[in-house]
């Protein structure tokens, strides 16, 4: 009896430790996916070099134990144990420490390799550009065609309606029997029209008098077309050749915006960015998380543009054959209007929105007002210049002052709130050579 207690005793623990290692062996891979999008991605993809190697088939090079030392502390791995590997891996990357994640545990680290066994590859789809810009080129071949034999169809009809009245009026010559009924006096238009003896008023008294009255209406309508739609974007939110998102960068990741126009206050232009502007961030984020280890379509027309090469050595990266990017302008005034952004933002005080509208808002821009000499007016007879901290206006500040001693509440510069009242119009901002010369 004691033996067979014995047996099945050993039997029991047998299967305890079995089963406890087989627990152990197994790995959730979700869990897995998880640490890895919150600890991993900005540096590596899983079938794509990125900053680090890529992670496919890690399992096969390393084995579970380096794998845990290396990725929660690989600077202590490389010094404390000399790991030959370890040091090697340091050094083809220039030396670029990866980080410490001493917060994940061994089963958290051998959950990420779970979940970069398991995960499915990529699936290769290359991203086509046809223009320098990054935009994908439309063949209007065929449409140019059509129009063109349309205009010569139409050319032929033209022709042959006037061959065959001028066949018909040499045959009504010389058999007027035949053609008596096509020689015979037709009634005009408006006695077709008009009852009576308005029918037979004098048909150029009748046909100025009708040119007149749908000439005033077309006219008026030209006029009101003319000076609120021609060369008048409001609204216009063209495609550009990359999609960058004010939304996202300015809104959500609250940039500012002098970080891309840098020199809003300091020129007549706000400038557009250099692509390596952006590099200074999208070297190193590409957004692969969200492109299943791809880099992202937009960010992949920034590298074109520039000949870059993520995947090159260091110092090899950028080619001989950088391309501009076409941007689209949006807010787009007149030769003959003068606009300057450093005296608007730096000494007027007025931020981006006052022109441009919510910007922080938009994914995709667009002008919001109508930029017209009339907006601009409006917007200078009320917007406020800040004459008392601004020392550009300090004989300006001192003289609205005197006047409102001397003349109080009748002193135009009178404020009911005891600021000086100056706005842009009444230090000039009316006059036509402000903008205009």
């Amino acid at each position: 009896m004691l033996k067979q207690n014995t047996k099945f005793w050993m039997l029991s623990a047998f299967m305890a430790l079995t089963t406890s290692a087989f627990t152990q062996d197994s790995f959730n891979a979700d869990n897995g996916k998880k640490l890895f999008e919150a600890n991993c991605v900005s540096c590596h993809a899983i079938d794509k070099k990125v900053i680090g190697p890529a992670l496919r088939g890690i399992q096969l090079r390393r084995d579970s134990e380096w794998l845990v030392q290396w990725i929660r502390n690989n600077e202590k791995f490389r010094k404390v144990t000399k790991d030959p590997d370890a040091i090697a891996l340091y050094n083809e990357y220039n030396g670029a420490a990866m980080n410490v994640f001493e917060n994940l545990t061994r089963v958290n680290v051998l959950e990420i390799v779970e979940y970069i066994k398991t995960a499915p590859e990529a699936p290769k789809n290359a991203v086509v550009i046809d223009s320098a810009d990054g935009t994908k080129k439309e063949d209007n071949t065929n449409v140019y065609i059509l129009l063109t034999l349309v205009a010569i169809f139409s050319i032929v009809l033209l022709i042959l309606a006037r061959v065959k009245n001028t066949l018909r009026r040499i045959a009504a010559e010389k058999n007027p029997e035949e053609y008596a009924e096509w020689l015979a006096p037709k009634k005009g238009f408006f006695e077709k029209i008009l009852p009576g003896k308005w029918g037979k008023l004098n048909p150029k008294v009748l046909t100025l008098f009708s040119v007149a009255i749908v000439s005033v209406p077309v006219l008026y309508y030209g006029f009101e077309f003319s000076i609120t739609e021609v060369a008048v974007q409001k609204g216009y939110a063209p495609k550009q050749p990359i999609a960058f998102s004010h939304q996202l960068h300015a809104g959500q990741l609250k940039m500012n915006c002098q970080y891309c126009h840098s020199s809003v206050e300091k020129s007549k232009q706000a400038s557009i960015p250099a692509l390596n502007t952006c590099m200074n961030c999208h070297k190193g984020v590409q957004l692969t998380e969200k492109y299943n280890g791809e880099i992202s379509p937009e960010i992949k027309k920034i590298y074109t543009a520039l000949d870059y090469n993520p995947e090159g050595k260091e110092g090899e990266q950028y080619g001989k054959n950088p391309r501009p990017v076409r941007w689209i302008r949006i807010h787009n005034l007149p030769d003959h209007a003068y606009f300057n952004h450093s005296q608007h933002v730096k000494v007027g005080k007025q931020s981006c929105q006052t022109c441009h509208g919510a910007i922080e808002k938009m994914e995709v821009v667009q002008q919001v007002n109508t930029l017209q000499m009339g907006w601009c007016i409006d917007c200078h007879r009320v917007s406020q210049v800040d004459v008392a901290n601004n020392n550009y206006y300090k004989a300006l500040h001192d003289k609205a002052k005197a006047d409102i001693a001397k003349n109080n509440q009748s002193s135009k510069y009178f404020s009911a709130d005891g600021t000086v009242k100056l706005t842009a119009a009444m230090n000039g901002g009316l006059e036509c050579s402000k903008c205009h010369y």
